[in-house]
C-alpha cells in the first residue's frame, strides 16, 4: 500500500506574477465589463498544439480577496480576478473555451463568466427573486443550456434552474426532489441529470447554519432532462451522511463522495465517505481502512474518476488527507497527505492526479504509482486555492 506522505510544507518560494482586476459593481446592471462584449467578440485561440493546460480554482483567504484564479504548469504564475464574494465551483464554458463560470455560494445569489485570455469579468448573473445558489452548474451536451443548482427562499425546494449558456437567462427550472441540492452532472446518454441531493437546508440569513439537521434525508438523484421526471432516487443507511459531490465515468458509473454530520447521528461509529452507483445495481460503499476514515473527520470534499487507471481520488481538507480507490473493486489504493487539500482534477491525458490546496500548492500525482511527480509542484505565496479544481486550456 503506498505509504503517507510526509506533510512538511515546502519552503521554496516560486516567482509568479498576480493580476488582479475588482469587479466594477457599476457595470452589474449591464453584465458587461467595458470592450469585452463576448457575444461579438472574435476568439483568436492558439492552436490545439500549442495549447496548454490551465487550472483553475475560486480562491481566497478574505472578503477583499475572493476571486478566482488560474495559473499553468509551464510558467507557474498565477493570475486573480476578483469577485466580491466567495466562489465555490468553476465551469468551462464549452461554448467561450477562453472563458470559465465562477459559483457563488455560502449561500450566495451571484455568479461570474471570465475570460482568462484578459482576465475581465465578461458577465455577472443572479438568482431570480427567493432563490439563491448552491455552488455547481453544468451544460449540457450541445453546452447551449447550463444548469444551476439552486434553492427557494421561503420553502427551502432544491431546483435545477435551466438557463440559456449565453445570456444566462432563466429558461426554466427542474424539481431536484430533495433539499440542498449540490453539485450536479450530465450522465453520458445527455439526457440525464444526477444530483447530489445533501439534504441539508441552509439560508442567506443565517450563512452556513444548517436549520435541518434532525430531519434531513441526502440522496442521489436522477432526472429526466426532457421532462423534469425523477428516473432513480437512491438513500444510504446512515441517514445523517450527507451526498455533496460526484463524479461520473463514461459507462455511467456515478462516485459520491459525503459528509457525515456528527452532531446529529447519536453514535460514533465510523462512517464509509465515498461510494458508487450504476443505474440497474445496488449502491456500494468502497471499503475503507478506519485508519484514513477516521483521518478525513467525517469530511469528503471534491471527487475525480481516472477512466484511464479506473481509480477515483477524494479529497478531506478536514483531514488533510486525499484518498484514492479502486473504483471496480471499492478497495483502498492509496492516500497522500496535504494541509487542507480541497481541489482534485486530472491532467488531459489522465496521468497524473492534480490536486489544490489553501497554502497555494498544486501536487501532481502520479496515477499509476500514486507517488507525487515533485518536478511539478507549483508553490504560489499568497494564493488559498478554494474547494474544487478545473482543467481547461489556452
Amino acid at each position: 500500500m503506498f505509504e503517507l506522505v510526509n506533510n512538511r510544507l515546502n519552503k521554496k518560494t516560486d516567482a509568479f506574477s498576480c493580476r488582479r482586476r475588482q469587479i466594477l459593481l457599476g457595470l452589474a446592471a449591464a453584465g458587461l465589463a467595458p470592450g469585452l462584449s463576448a457575444e461579438n467578440k472574435k476568439s483568436d485561440l492558439l492552436t490545439v498544439g500549442q495549447k496548454r493546460e490551465v487550472w483553475v480554482s475560486a480562491q481566497g483567504s478574505s472578503a477583499k480577496f475572493f476571486g478566482v484564479s488560474w495559473t499553468d504548469s509551464q510558467s507557474g504564475s498565477v493570475e486573480t480576478a476578483l469577485s466580491g464574494f466567495r466562489g465555490h465551483a468553476v465551469s468551462a464554458h464549452p461554448l467561450r473555451p477562453e472563458n470559465i463560470i465562477m459559483y457563488g455560494r455560502r449561500p450566495a445569489v451571484t455568479a461570474v463568466e471570465v475570460s482568462l485570455k484578459t482576465g475581465e469579468v465578461e458577465k455577472i448573473f443572479s438568482c431570480a427573486d427567493g432563490k439563491h445558489l448552491l455552488g455547481h452548474g453544468c451544460f449540457s451536451k450541445k453546452g447551449h443550456l447550463l444548469y444551476t443548482t439552486e434553492a427557494e427562499l421561503k420553502s427551502g425546494r432544491g431546483k435545477i434552474v435551466v438557463r440559456d449558456a449565453l445570456s444566462y437567462r432563466q429558461l426554466d427550472e427542474l424539481e431536484s426532489y430533495g433539499i440542498g441540492p449540490h453539485e450536479i452532472k450530465l450522465m453520458p446518454d445527455g439526457k440525464t441529470l444526477v444530483i447530489a441531493n445533501g439534504g441539508i437546508l441552509t439560508h442567506p440569513d443565517t450563512g452556513r447554519k444548517k436549520l435541518n439537521l434532525e430531519t434531513m434525508q441526502s440522496s442521489l438523484l436522477y432526472i429526466d432532462l426532457k421532462s423534469g421526471r425523477k428516473l432513480n432516487e437512491i438513500t444510504i443507511p446512515e441517514p445523517k451522511a450527507s451526498i455533496r459531490h460526484l463524479d461520473v465515468a463514461s459507462d455511467g458509473t456515478v462516485v459520491f463522495a459525503m459528509q457525515v454530520q456528527r452532531e446529529a447521528c447519536g453514535h460514533n461509529k465510523v462512517v464509509p465517505l465515498v461510494g458508487s452507483h450504476k443505474q440497474g445495481e445496488k449502491v456500494k460503499l468502497f471499503v475503507q481502512p478506519e485508519r484514513v476514515t477516521e483521518q478525513m473527520k467525517d469530511y469528503a470534499g471534491s471527487v475525480v474518476i481516472n477512466e484511464k487507471h479506473r481509480v477515483v481520488g477524494v479529497t478531506s481538507p478536514k483531514g488533510d488527507l486525499a484518498a484514492f480507490w479502486h473504483i471496480d473493486s471499492g478497495e483502498l489504493a492509496g492516500y497522500h497527505q496535504l494541509s487542507d487539500v480541497c481541489g482534485i482534477n486530472l491532467t488531459a491525458d489522465q496521468s497524473h492526479f492534480v490536486m489544490s490546496s489553501s497554502i497555494g500548492q498544486l501536487r501532481f500525482i502520479e496515477a499509476s504509482t500514486l507517488k507525487e511527480n515533485k518536478s511539478r509542484r507549483i508553490v504560489s505565496d499568497n494564493i488559498h486555492w478554494d474547494n474544487h479544481l478545473v482543467l481547461t486550456s489556452l
